[in-house]
């Protein structure tokens, strides 16, 4: 295709140049006439400046003497020049001469010259002037034809250079383009035709500029046939894609921002649930029985706002088959979207069943200690003004019956236990198994305490009913502590703590009751929580102390041996009681270092005494039921005897009721242990607790300790005194002996005397103290007891 005249590079560039060259030379032509006329004009004035020059001195002569005839000779001499319009010479007094060129001066506007005239004999006194006119006409037509003359002269030479421009451009340039172009358009670079590069121009831009357009034609090639190769895959892969989307499992659609389905696969519809529906699939995917239409126009709206994939799980409420899709939508530009929907439900119900389990106790299938602070935070974020009420509840005694009867029957115990709390709650309620022997109730919408109370007294009751485990009939108690919202706490740690710490206020206070929290449990529990803290480091700093309080032989009236009993004395506090820091002790493990330490010291005490010629002196410890059977092996407690030389008859260790209860066949193991190598055993604080015969006559105990308090009121209380006759008349009948605490007077000493108690312990004969002042209590008490009536000789 060839192009018009008017249009082609060549006709183009001829009428380019010059247009260009006919502007430019029409400037540079008007600054030269503009310029030449200000040159010829400062040239004129020049000239008749040095004609003024010439004839000044005549002037000054003319005008010194006012010489008239002179000064007209000069006039006239200046006027034959055709620059000089009019001359006019003046002296101080009068005009000497005057000429002017007729017929000129009324049309002349031309500047005049003026110059003084000073004397020839002083060069500072002026003597007239000289005043020249310019001849304007004159000056104008040879300014005029001196710029003629250099105007033509540049015309002439644009003129030339614009041909010698034209001339080269068409050469070198235009004709060599013309030519690709010519070339270019009958090129067939499909055959593989390229494109030459014009004569003489190989290595220039021209040049380079073929070789850029051959390399373009190239790639423009390269591209055609990867675009051809392209469809023929598009094609191929549209087929399968269209197998694809119409046989996948996935349902797959196209949808609009309005949520109109433009194309879908018949997958879509059977997830859907629209497969049988007379009309089939609705035309907009928002139309689907969704459980939460706003959860789909969300996530839609989301997907095109982000231009990024979005995705959620949602519930279709399909009458007969609730159904769960995954839905994945993805933008593909022009406000449409490409749906994924794949079928999740029995991953749903998994993922139902198993968060449910995370919240459910497996055994009596309550709430679990999870599902309990979700329950409380619900309350507490859906109804923050709504007071509630939350008890824990713990099964006393449900240890010694889970360990000594099996994990069966405490199973089963446990599941009895769910039922009657069952029975005592409402259904509006939320009941759960927090722990192995722990419960948790939450009352909602109850204010204050009167509601509460009357349901852990209920529960209190229910619980302490007998339970029916095989032949035997099994008691156990339970403790509850409460605490209330919002008056206890408006968070869920805080609450549990409070409760928790009046569950702990209760057990500590023999169970069997309930507790409101109080502020100053609180203040308990953290000195409680400092008093472990600076119990752990009590043995390291010494501050551990062992009392001896004797234990005296009434009937014959000797000292018969002491009770080591614990004190610790704090560098602030001063004595500690041993009911403040055993429990703690105890619940912390600490029991079984301060248990080996009891041990070690009460040793070398024996071994002291003996050194001190006192042999017949026994001396007891107390020993915790933690320290059973582990922390105080009996391998222990013969070591250290060893290690001293003591024989196993100077130790005895005394026990309460409550480790009996705890594990009867480990306690026993235990205790079988120590009396096969010579051991004694005393059975402490007899009579506080179940006090069976039975335990007597099954566990190998040597010696029975009277508590305090029956022997403190028995002068008073003829109970007290018959239960303290028939405790020592049953020991004797099973050949054990008695000691008995608290005997703080002498008539307590002689009732005991006279009911054939042997052993006697209590202020009466001295309070615990330090070992520097046991000898000195010895001596005394051995000097007293000799004197005694009754004293055998």
């Amino acid at each position: 295709m060839r192009c018009p005249p008017k249009r082609n590079i060549l006709s183009r560039a001829v009428w380019a140049m010059a247009g260009v060259t006919l502007l430019v030379g029409t400037l540079v032509i008007g600054i030269t006439w503009v310029v030449t006329n200000h040159l010829a004009q400062q040239e004129a004035n020049n000239r008749l400046g040095e004609l003024l020059d010439t004839i000044e001195e005549t002037v000054r002569i003319a005008c010194f003497i006012e010489d008239a005839q002179l000064a007209t000779e000069v006039a006239r001499g200046l006027i034959r020049n055709s620059e000089v319009a009019a001359v006019s010479i003046r002296s101080l007094n009068q005009e000497l001469g005057r000429e002017e060129r007729s017929g000129q001066l009324s049309q002349n506007s031309a500047a005049a010259l003026r110059r003084d005239i000073y004397s020839p004999f002083d060069p500072t006194r002026r003597v007239g002037e000289i005043e020249l006119q310019p001849n304007r006409e004159a000056l104008e037509q040879r300014t005029f034809r001196e710029s003629l003359f250099v105007g033509l002269v540049l015309a002439a030479q644009l003129a030339l250079l614009t041909l010698a421009v034209i001339f080269i451009v068409l050469r070198l340039i235009v004709a060599p383009i013309k030519a690709i172009s010519d070339r270019l358009h009958l090129l067939k670079p499909t055959l593989g035709e390229r494109l030459p590069a014009p004569p003489g121009h190989g290595g220039n831009e021209i040049g380079r500029l073929v070789d850029d357009i051959n390399g373009l034609t190239e790639d423009l090639v390269a591209a055609l046939e990867e675009e051809h190769s392209l469809r023929l895959r598009q094609a191929m892969d549209e087929r399968k894609y269209r197998h694809i989307f119409e046989n996948a499992e996935s349902g797959i659609f196209v949808a609009d921002g309005q949520g109109t389905l433009l194309s879908h696969n018949r997958s879509l519809a059977r997830l859907s649930g629209q497969e049988e529906r007379p009309g089939g699939m609705p035309p907009n995917l928002l139309a689907l029985p969704w459980g939460q239409p706003e959860q789909t126009a969300a996530l839609l709206r989301s997907c095109l706002e982000s231009n990024s994939a979005q995705e959620d799980d949602l519930e279709l409420a399909l009458p007969d088959n609730p159904r769960w899709l995954h839905l994945s939508l993805t933008p593909i530009g022009d406000a449409l979207v490409q749906g994924i929907a794949s079928d999740i439900t029995q991953r749903k119900l998994v993922e139902t069943f198993a968060q449910r389990m995370t919240v459910t106790d497996l055994l009596t299938s309550l709430g679990n200690r999870m599902g309990l602070e979700q329950q409380i935070r619900e309350m507490i974020i859906l109804h923050p003004e709504q007071p509630f009420a939350l008890l824990l509840i713990n099964l006393d005694g449900f240890k010694r019956i889970n360990d000594g009867q099996g994990f069966d029957v405490g199973n089963e115990l446990l599941l009895m236990a769910a039922n009657r709390l069952r029975n005592c709650i409402k259904g509006s309620d939320w009941l759960g198994r927090t722990s192995g022997d722990e419960f948790a109730l939450l009352l909602p919408n109850v204010e204050g305490q009167e509601i509460p109370a009357k349901v852990a007294h209920r529960i209190v009751e229910t619980l302490g009913l007998a339970y029916e485990l095989g032949d035997t009939p099994a008691f156990v108690g339970s403790s509850v502590g409460i605490a209330l919202y919002p008056e206890d706490g408006r968070e869920l740690l805080t609450l549990l703590r409070n409760a928790e710490l009046a569950l702990d206020r209760v057990k500590r206070s023999g169970g069997r009751d309930y507790q409101f929290f109080h502020p100053s449990m609180a203040a308990a529990a953290e000195n409680r929580r400092r008093l472990e803290n600076e119990l752990r480091l009590a043995a390291e700093r010494q501050e551990l102390r062992l009392f001896y309080q004797p234990i005296v032989d009434i009937q014959q009236n000797r000292l018969a041996g002491a009770e080591a009993l614990i004190r610790w004395v704090h560098p602030q506090q001063g004595m500690v009681p041993p009911d403040d820091f055993i429990p703690v002790a105890e619940e912390t493990g600490l029991i079984q270092e301060i248990g080996l330490w009891v041990l070690e010291t009460a040793c070398d005490q024996l071994q002291q005494w003996r050194r001190e010629g006192r042999e017949d002196l026994y001396l007891s410890i107390n020993v915790s039921g933690s320290q059973i059977p582990h922390g105080l092996p009996p391998s222990a407690v013969m070591e250290a005897l060893s290690r001293r030389s003591l024989p196993p008859g100077a130790l005895v260790l005394e026990i309460t009721e409550g480790v009996l209860m705890s594990d009867m066949k480990q306690a026993l193991e235990w205790l079988q242990a120590l009396r096969q190598v010579g051991i004694r055993i005393y059975l402490d604080d007899f009579g506080t607790g179940y006090s069976s015969l039975s335990y007597l006559k099954r566990f190998p105990v040597t010696t029975v300790k009277v508590d305090k308090s029956f022997v403190r009121d028995m002068g008073q209380d003829s109970s007290d005194r018959a239960l303290v006759e028939a405790i020592v008349a049953m020991t004797r009948s099973l050949g054990l002996e008695v000691v008995a605490e608290g005997v703080e007077n002498e008539a307590q000493l002689a009732l005991l005397r006279s009911m054939g108690t042997r052993y006697g312990q209590g202020y009466h004969f001295s309070r615990p103290v330090p070992a520097s002042d046991f000898p000195a209590v010895a001596e005394r008490l051995e000097t007293l007891l000799q004197a005694a009536p009754g004293t055998p000789g």
